[in-house]
C-alpha cells in the first residue's frame, strides 16, 4: 500500500511540474454546505427506545443510513437480529466512549464547514451543474474514513481524531496509517474521495501507469479545490518525505522501466 503511494505520488510530481499553478480560490460563488452529525443524534437516545427511532432515520437519513448500517456491520433492517444489533451498538461501553472522544475533538465543526464550503464553491466554479453533496458525519468504530454515494458524502470523525490518539493503539491500527488520521487531513481526503466519486477509474487496462495517472490527476483535483493547502496534506507526505521523493524521482522512474512496472496489471 505505501509503495503504490509512493507512485501516486510520483506522478502528481510529474503533473504539476509540468506546468505552472494557475488557480487559485474563487470569488463570486458560495456554497451554502451545512454538516449533520448523525453521531451525535444517534447517541442522545436512550438505546432501550432505539426501536422507534429507526423508521425516522431512515427517512431522514435516506441512503445515508443505509450504507451506515453496513459499515457498521448492523447488515439490512430487514434482517432478523437488526433492531438487537442496534441496541447493542449504540449501549456498547467502547462505543459510547468512543463518540465521547469524538466530541472532545469535535466539539463543533464550524472550521471543517467553512474549508468545505470553501472546496465545493470552486468545485461549483469548475464544474458547474455537477451536484455539491450533502454531508453528514459519523462514527464505525474505526471502520470507515468516508461513505460517498451519489449527493451524499459521510465522514468517518473517529478516524480523524489525532496522529497520536491512544484509542488508535489500542484499536491495533497500523503506525502507518495514523500520520494521517487528523482532524487538518479531512477536507482534502473529502475532495479526493469526491473526486473518485464523480470522476471513477475507467480506464480499460488496470495498469500500473494507468492508475498513476488516474490517481495523479485526481490529486491534482483536490489541489486546486483547495489552492494553498500544502501538499504535505494533500498527498499525506511530511515535508522529508517529500524532500526525499523529488530527490529521488529520477531513480524511481528508471527503477519502474527497468523493471517494466508500468504497464503490469498485478
Amino acid at each position: 500500500m505505501k509503495e503504490l503511494s509512493i507512485c501516486i505520488a510520483f506522478s502528481f510530481l510529474a503533473i504539476i511540474s509540468c506546468r505552472k499553478d494557475r488557480h487559485s480560490a474563487q470569488s463570486g460563488i458560495t456554497t451554502d454546505i451545512r454538516i449533520d452529525r448523525f453521531e451525535k443524534e444517534l447517541f442522545s437516545i436512550d438505546p432501550s427506545l432505539i426501536g422507534g427511532y429507526i423508521n425516522q432515520w431512515e427517512k431522514s437519513y435516506g441512503e445515508f443510513f443505509n450504507h451506515f448500517c453496513q459499515v457498521t456491520g448492523l447488515g439490512d433492517r430487514s434482517d432478523s437480529g437488526f433492531r438487537e444489533r442496534f441496541k447493542d451498538f449504540v449501549s456498547d461501553r467502547n462505543t459510547y466512549m468512543l463518540y465521547k472522544r469524538t466530541m472532545e475533538v469535535f466539539p463543533d465543526l464550524d472550521d471543517l464547514t467553512a474549508g468545505l464550503n470553501r472546496a465545493f464553491s470552486n468545485y461549483v466554479h469548475y464544474f458547474p451543474g455537477m451536484p455539491v453533496p450533502h454531508i453528514y458525519t459519523f462514527i464505525s468504530g474505526f471502520s470507515k474514513s468516508a461513505i460517498t454515494d451519489d449527493s451524499l458524502l459521510a465522514i468517518g470523525l473517529d478516524r480523524y481524531l489525532g496522529t497520536s490518539e491512544p484509542l488508535y493503539r489500542e484499536a491495533g491500527i497500523y503506525e502507518y496509517l495514523t500520520p494521517n488520521m487528523h482532524p487538518e487531513k479531512i477536507p482534502s481526503d473529502c475532495m479526493n474521495f469526491w473526486a473518485e466519486t464523480e470522476f471513477p477509474f475507467n480506464d480499460s487496462v488496470n495498469s500500473l501507469i494507468a492508475n498513476m495517472i488516474y490517481q495523479g490527476r485526481t490529486l491534482y483535483f483536490t489541489k486546486v479545490m483547495l489552492p494553498g493547502q500544502p501538499d504535505t496534506l494533500n498527498l499525506g507526505f511530511s515535508s522529508d518525505e517529500l524532500e526525499y521523493l523529488e530527490k529521488n524521482e529520477k531513480s524511481m522512474w528508471a527503477f519502474l522501466v527497468e523493471h517494466k512496472l508500468l504497464f503490469n496489471t498485478d
